[in-house]
């Protein structure tokens, strides 16, 4: 029966690609029975050129086989077909069961020219350094036909070298004798290798083929350093860009020398969190790198068998960011008139240097803007990122605030939200005492008008507490003497007896949040 597919309890074999051990094509067969413990008793492989018609004969047939191991068999005899390239192979396997099974797709393999190295060497200066390393190869291409073993040069191949090289890797091609010459700079000790490695329209048609060199010694590696010559802080407008600059130097002796064509390497935000590769420095040492964020950098140099990894140098670059913000801001008024603005400023992971400023800015409509004060942020007592300051416009904070970032090398300005505080002035006319000499014990009266603001115009503020308070001579503390409540026009009348000399005054004192406390002028009586 013929199959395409296994098919459980029923044999099954495959073929395996040709083996050119020896030069000759050694042919395998992996194969297994139906099973139970039945086994393969007769292999059959005939071979058909890939694109031949499907009733073409074959062009040879193989009965011949030997087991190895592992369901593996072997033709005894090495295969020979009448032309290089690919061919399918069609598998008959019979078993002890009197299963008799047919694949006539079984694997594809290819008949080829085997290819070889028959000599490689390569030539290296005895003084084998950063200044004297240009390595030489010479080799040839052989190839083997695995019918006749008949061996001929390999003219017009195309062989890579490999080993310690810049990239691409060179290439050259064999002459009409199969030989080739190449020479190149090494980076350092350099086992070289060389790969025969067929195109696509002699993949079919010729073997792989590889050679390898042993390394050969070289002195110790010279000390390498960077004379950064870009400035160590560069300022950058926002969206700006700039370049690192500067000269790879290897001390020879006690000199040092430009180290030209030696890998730079580049650490910073630019670059992640690793160092990565930014090219090679020109034929002068010098190499420059291009910068597009903003971050602390460094550059160096990588190691070689001929030159040491240079220390690291440092570069910082300024290009403002957006970003920065302000958070748990609050702006309020007491009733003093004493404005208060706190919050914290955000300025990334680590927060705002020490010494950043804030501009405290006031308005009185909203619209026009002006500098009032300057804040700290970080200031003692309190948070790495927090700021506090009082304001007052005059007598009071009544109008608009904000606070305002004005930027910096590495973050953009930003403007807090403005807050309207207003709370309504008042004023306590009067209050001046019946007399300013009087007896122990004598009543002292006092009168007057408690007035509130609107639009610039003081009116009566009636139905509001009001009170007198005494201080005596040569004490730092206020007693309350007397409360009066302010009739519909605003007028109060307040009383008490004098028992010492002292001062004297009326005051309101807002019970809400939608006016200013008040006082009057402060009066000293001299009681005999």
């Amino acid at each position: 029966m013929t199959l395409t597919k296994p098919v459980a309890g029923l044999p099954w074999a495959a073929a395996n690609p040709f083996d050119y051990t020896n030069d000759h094509a050694n042919f395998r067969v992996y194969a297994r029975s139906s099973g139970n413990g039945a086994a393969v008793t007769s292999l059959t492989a005939r071979f058909y050129p890939l694109n031949a018609p499907a009733d073409a004969p074959p062009v040879l047939a193989v009965t011949d086989f030997e087991y190895l191991a592992g369901g593996t068999w072997q033709a005894t005899n090495p295969v020979v077909l009448p032309a290089f390239g690919a061919y399918r192979v069609a598998l008959d396997v019979r078993d002890d069961q009197g299963y008799d099974v047919t694949l006539p797709a079984a694997g594809t393999v290819e008949y080829q020219q085997i290819v070889h190295f028959s000599h490689y060497t390569q030539s290296v200066p005895p003084d084998f350094d950063f200044d004297h390393r240009t390595v030489t190869v010479h080799g040839a291409l052989t190839l083997t036909d695995p019918g006749t073993g008949q061996v001929s040069p390999f003219p017009g191949a195309t062989v890579t070298i490999g080993g310690n090289i810049d990239f691409p890797w060179p290439k050259v091609t064999t002459g009409a004798d199969g030989t080739f010459t190449a020479s190149f700079d090494a980076n350092g000790a350099i086992q070289t290798s060389v790969a025969y490695e067929p195109g696509r329209e002699d993949s079919w048609t010729h073997t792989h083929a590889y050679s390898y060199l042993l390394q050969p010694d070289i002195p110790a590696s010279e000390p390498t350093r960077i004379q950064v010559t870009s400035p160590p802080e560069i300022n950058l407008p926002a969206g700006g860009t700039t370049t690192v600059t500067g000269i790879v130097e290897r001390k020879v002796g006690d000199a040092w020398l430009a180290a030209p064509r030696t890998v730079v390497d580049l650490s910073g935000p630019q670059a992640g969190s690793d160092w990565i590769s930014s090219g090679f420095s020109d034929d002068q040492g010098a190499f420059s790198i291009p910068i597009s964020q903003a971050g602390a950098y460094q550059v160096r140099t990588e190691a070689t068998d001929f030159l040491q990894q240079s220390p690291a140098e440092d570069t910082r670059v300024h290009i403002p960011q957006p970003g920065a913000h302000f958070t748990s801001l609050s702006i309020s008024q007491d009733a003093t008139g004493q404005g208060l603005i706190a919050g914290h400023l955000v300025l990334g992971p680590a927060g705002p240097p020490v010494g950043t400023t804030l501009q405290v800015q006031y308005s009185a409509d909203g619209r026009t803007w002006r500098n009032t004060a300057t804040t700290t942020v970080g200031r003692h007592g309190l948070g790495k990122d927090e700021f506090l300051c009082d304001v007052r416009r005059g007598s009071d904070a009544n109008g608009y605030w904000r606070v305002f970032f004005p930027g910096s090398r590495d973050w953009l300005p930003v403007t807090g939200k403005a807050v309207h505080l207003w709370r309504t002035p008042t004023r306590i006319t009067g209050a001046r005492p019946s007399t300013t000499h009087a007896s122990r014990d004598q009543k002292l009266a006092f009168s007057g008008t408690l007035q509130q603001s609107s639009a610039g115009t003081w009116h009566a503020y009636g139905h509001a507490t009001v009170r007198l308070l005494f201080q005596p001579a040569g004490s730092t503390s206020w007693y309350l003497m007397s409360t009066a409540t302010t009739d519909a026009r605003g007028q109060y009348s307040l009383s008490a007896r004098d028992t010492s000399t002292g001062t004297w005054y009326v005051a309101y004192r807002s019970p809400d949040t939608h006016h200013l406390d008040s006082s009057s002028v402060h009066t000293r009586v001299s009681v005999k």
